[in-house]
């Protein structure tokens, strides 16, 4: 039985996709780091980025949404927001199902 992720360990394993993934000192990802003006990260690395967080926590990322992002922080709120969605539809999942 898997423990849902709290808020702090989903943003310190974000955190370290980013200083993995993009060579980037910690100290650099802080909430408010702008993605392209601050660490300098192009489309090419946010779509590695997305991939990384999908396989990390096992959700899907929209599209449209991630196009959105612009700092650290606005990837910390979606992320947390569908994986506490996925533990809360996994502990629901054939609760109603009844019949």
């Amino acid at each position: 039985m898997s423990q849902p992720l709290d808020a702090e360990r989903i943003i310190n394993d974000l955190d370290r996709i980013f200083v993995d993934q993009f060579e980037l000192a910690a100290s650099q990802v802080v909430p408010t780091a702008r993605l392209r003006e601050d660490l300098d990260l192009d489309s090419l690395d946010a779509a590695d980025m997305l991939v990384a967080i999908e396989k990390k926590f096992g959700i899907r990322l929209d599209d449209e949404v991630a196009r959105q992002f612009r700092t650290v922080g606005d990837i910390h709120e979606y992320v947390r927001k569908l994986v506490a969605e996925k533990h809360g539809a996994g502990q629901t999942d054939g609760a109603s199902a009844g019949s």
